[in-house]
């Protein structure tokens, strides 16, 4: 009996030590088990534009494309507010979002924002579009830089030819995203505009939002079709990243404004005019013909980085001129303002194609900005040294002597006599007689033969 329940008590022992084991077991493999890894937030790359489309929007949206495509982004969000822009640059923008492998969301915004003209192209080229409830779209009627008919410039055969181009371009836009080409070749023939309620209702946008949180909110799971494939939206707690452009395209949007277009080519031409009527005068013709060289680069009739490179040229060349045609410190400091714009227009920090490595090889604004500075400060040194050894009377030969004061070693005449100058012995004349001992300078060189006069005290 007794042996019995001690082998009851061993048993049931035995299998609390397993359970306790077995407990410890999971508790240990609970501790000693990696945690599951964190799931980092989807990125949103977002862009903002903000008046006219110009050749600087056009590369800024180019950069922020690449920059979502180099950096795995989700998708690249603008916030658009235009009443239009250039029709090259509109294209060039809306090729770069139909080829993007990253979706790409408009919203016109913010509260009272709009999408004329060009911005229309923009708004349809878009995966998701997405208008402000208080936000218009419309009115894409091709007209001139100007803001006149085509017709009023190149007349009505030119005036058809691009309503219809535009036309096409239009429907081709909209076809390819699913939207109302009808609706869209309406808005190039005929000018309409609609709001963002009467956009949804003809499925012109795909939906209105306050904000653009609520944008990427309602954008979350859609299904959309990039030049890489289909692809799923994942937006849900997306982080929103700013693109702010850089110097560059900054300067370059505002050459592109219409308006500083049109001030520069005046300008020009009036400089150009000016130094026609007034040959020699320089500065009108200089002005002038920097005026008309940056209203080109804005056009994009001089490629931009060729435009670069002549710019950082040229103001390399006046640095220099300074040292042959001083001109008190003018063309150093043109120089060094050219070089400097020049570099700007050159480097281009927000292009990930440019660089092997965009992470490792940036120059850096330290590097941009003195560098010119400091070798617009050498070169304006040394033309300062040079321009001043210009006015410094020859040392050598007979010109050196000209002003040099010395002494009579003989009376000194018209017939002739002698003199130590410049530490030599020379022959010498005077038209008026000069005692022995007396001080002479030079006046002239002829060959051998000095003329001299009295300077006025004996040497002692």
């Amino acid at each position: 009996m007794i042996a019995a329940l001690r082998q009851r008590g061993a048993g049931r022992a035995s299998h609390a030590a397993a359970v306790a084991l077995l407990l410890a077991a999971r508790a240990g493999a609970a501790v000693g088990a990696p945690a599951p890894p964190p799931t980092t937030a989807p990125r949103v790359i977002a862009a903002e534009v903000k008046g006219p489309i110009t050749s600087g929007t056009a590369e800024y949206l180019a950069a922020a494309l690449a920059r979502a495509k180099a950096e795995g982004a989700a998708a690249v969000a603008i916030t658009l507010d235009t009443p239009g822009g250039a029709l090259d640059a509109t294209r060039e923008i809306v090729q770069g979002m139909l080829a993007s492998d990253v979706p790409v969301i408009v919203w016109v915004g913010p509260a009272g924002a709009r999408a004329g003209s060009a911005g229309v192209f923009l708004t349809l080229a878009a995966h998701v579009a997405a208008m402000h409830p208080t936000s218009n779209i419309g009115a894409a009627h091709p007209v001139t830089g100007s803001g006149r008919d085509v017709s009023e410039e190149g007349g009505k055969d030119l005036a058809r030819k691009v309503e219809n181009d535009t036309a096409a371009f239009a429907r081709s836009i909209a076809a390819a995203r699913g939207r109302n080409a009808d609706w869209a070749e309406k808005a190039v023939r005929e000018s309409v505009s609609v709001t963002a309620d009467e956009a949804i209702r003809l499925h012109v946008v795909d939906l209105a939002a306050p904000d653009l949180g609520a944008v990427l909110a309602a954008a979350d799971g859609r299904r959309v079709v990039t030049a890489a494939g289909p692809r799923t939206l994942a937006l849900r707690g997306a982080a929103v990243e700013p693109f702010e452009p850089t110097v560059r395209q900054r300067l370059l949007m505002f050459l592109a404004d219409p308006n500083v277009m049109a001030i520069l080519m005046l300008v020009g031409l009036l400089g150009i005019a000016v130094e026609f009527y007034h040959p020699g005068a320089i500065l009108p013709g200089v002005a002038g013909g920097f005026c008309l060289f940056l209203a080109f680069l804005a056009m994009r009739v001089i490629p931009v980085n060729v435009g670069a490179v002549l710019l950082v040229l040229v103001g390399v060349g006046l640095m220099v001129t300074e040292a042959y045609l001083p001109s008190h410190g003018v063309a150093v400091a043109g120089g060094a303002a050219l070089a400097v714009l020049g570099t700007l227009f050159f480097v281009d920090r927000s292009a990930p194609g440019e660089w092997f490595d965009p992470s490792a090889l940036r120059l850096s604004p330290w590097v941009v900005w003195p560098t010119p500075l400091a070798i617009a400060g050498l070169i304006g040194f040394m033309a300062w040294k040079v321009a001043g050894g210009r006015r410094v009377r020859l040392q050598l030969g007979a010109p050196a002597l000209i002003g040099e004061v010395g002494d009579a070693l003989s009376d000194v005449g018209p017939g002739g006599g002698e003199v130590f100058v410049h530490g030599e012995y020379w022959q010498a004349r005077s038209a008026a007689p000069i005692p022995r001992g007396a001080r002479v300078r030079v006046v002239a060189v002829e060959g051998l033969t000095l003329t001299v006069v009295a300077e006025g005290r004996a040497a002692g």
